[in-house]
This record gives C-alpha cells, structure tokens and sequence, in this order.
C-alpha cells in the first residue's frame, strides 16, 4: 500500500514538474519572441501562375506605406491582424494570411480572386469573380476572360468594389453563370469572343471565327441554349454551308431560327 502511495505521488510530482517547465520555457519564449525583432519580409503569391494582379513587392509596399519599415521592427509592434485587413482590402486581393516565425521572419500568403467575366460600363472597366465580387481592372495585369459591353444595367464608380446592390444582384447572378459555363467548357470559351447586351436584355454572341450573330437571349437555361449552337455547328452549317447564314437564334424553346446572309437570300429568289 505504503508503495502505490509513493508511486502516485512521483507520478503526481514528476508532472506537476514537466508542467511547470513548459510553462516557464513557453513564458520565456513569449517574453523573447516580444523582444526579438523582424528579420525578414516573405511573401507568397499562392496562385500566381494563373494571375498576377498582385507583386511581391506591392505587398510589401503596402506594409511598410501602413506600419513602417517592418525588416528591424520589434515583433510585439506588428499587428498581423491589420496587416491582414489591410492587404484584403485590396481589390484583387481575396485573402492574405500573415504570421511571424521564431528567427523574426514576416511570412504573407496572398490568394487573389479569379475573374471568370470583364464588363465595361459607363464607370470605367470592371471584373466579375467566381463569387459574384466585382472590382475595377488592374493597370498592371490583364486577365483574358470574355468582355461583356453594350447595355450593362450597372452603375458604377471607377473605383467600385463588392457585391452588387440588390437590384443589380440578379443579373449579376445570371452572368455569372454564364461566365462560370464558359470557364468551365474551354471549346465555348475559346470561341466566345465578345458578349453584346441588348438593351432588352438579351445577350449576343461574337464568335472569334467567323462575322456569324449568334443572339443568345437571356443568360438562362444556358446549357441547352450551348447545346443548340453545337448541332448548328456540327449539322446545319456543314450541310448547308459556312457562308449560308448570318444570324442564329437561340432564344426560341425548342428551336434554331437561322437567317440567310442576304446575297444568298437575293440569289434565291
């Protein structure tokens, strides 16, 4: 009995003494890592290869404009969750995380939206993410996604950036899937060269081949509306000839309205 006592008790000891160790050796790197300075400044684009909205040296521009000099600045004067805020609010910027590690060294990862449309409005030029986030174009990077213009039922600042208002939110919605359809159907994305809306809200469609007028209607029911363009592509046309039509309607349910190209049309009757 007397021996189970005295093995409890240096159990009980011996980890009220491992306990008080972490404790102290983590005070004391608390207290050290409060006095150590910043060495270093690293900066990670995480998707870079497929944008580059944002520099390395931008970011690090954008730090030292807020808090200063941070290489030499005492680690307990860097605050990582402004550092942060203040990188997202960059508009190309989607997400930054900054954190410091034990020899000093400042590390930010940068993740950037992906735009998948580009309008132009009477405000200037503007990006449409996955997210439905709009914000202005960037002077030092195009992304090369389809150009929406004609009558965009958007009002914007130069300087825009964030959801639309909820009038606008529907039709951003709809375009937005049109924009994720293209992305996602790389054929359709790289003959899709222009979208035109009409001031009745239809779309139109600019082929990159061909001076063909493909009226699309409405941004809905788009994937059987993609489906009628591929059999008039892989059908009609063949047969009937590239040159025969100038114009393609899609927006009838169930049905393809081709118009004649006029030459042809005169040469008939």
């Amino acid at each position: 009995m007397l021996k189970k006592i005295l093995t409890y008790s240096g159990i009980t000891i011996l980890t009220a003494m491992v306990a008080a160790y972490f404790y102290f050796a983590s005070s004391l790197y608390a207290k050290k890592s409060m006095e150590s300075v910043c060495t270093g400044v690293e900066v990670e684009i995480l998707d870079s290869a497929s944008n580059k909205f944002v520099s390395k040296e931008e970011v690090i521009g954008i730090i030292d404009g807020f808090n200063g000099k941070s290489i030499g600045s005492k680690c307990r004067d860097i605050n990582l969750d402004n550092i942060e805020l203040l990188l997202n609010r960059r508009s190309a910027i989607k997400e930054s995380q900054a954190s410091l590690t034990r020899d000093g060294i400042m590390r930010i990862e940068i993740t950037q939206r992906r735009p998948i449309l580009r309008i132009e409005t009477s405000g200037g030029g503007f990006y449409i993410d996955e997210f439905e986030y709009i914000f202005p174009l960037v002077e030092s990077f195009t992304s090369y996604v389809p150009i929406v213009t004609g009558h965009i039922p958007l009002e914007l600042d130069s300087e825009y950036r964030g959801e639309a208002g909820q009038e606008e939110m529907p039709w951003i919605t709809k375009m937005s899937e049109f924009g994720k359809f293209l992305n996602e159907n790389p054929f359709w994305s790289a003959m899709v060269e222009q979208i035109y809306v009409e001031k009745n809200g239809d779309i139109i469609l600019s082929p990159k081949v061909g001076k063909l007028k493909i009226i699309f209607g409405a941004p809905e029911n788009i994937e059987i509306k993609f489906r009628k363009l591929l059999a008039f592509y892989k059908n009609i046309a063949p047969e009937k000839g590239w040159e025969r039509y100038n114009e393609v309607n899609l927006k009838y349910r169930g049905q393809i309205v081709c118009k004649l190209n006029t030459p042809l049309k005169t040469k008939e009757s």
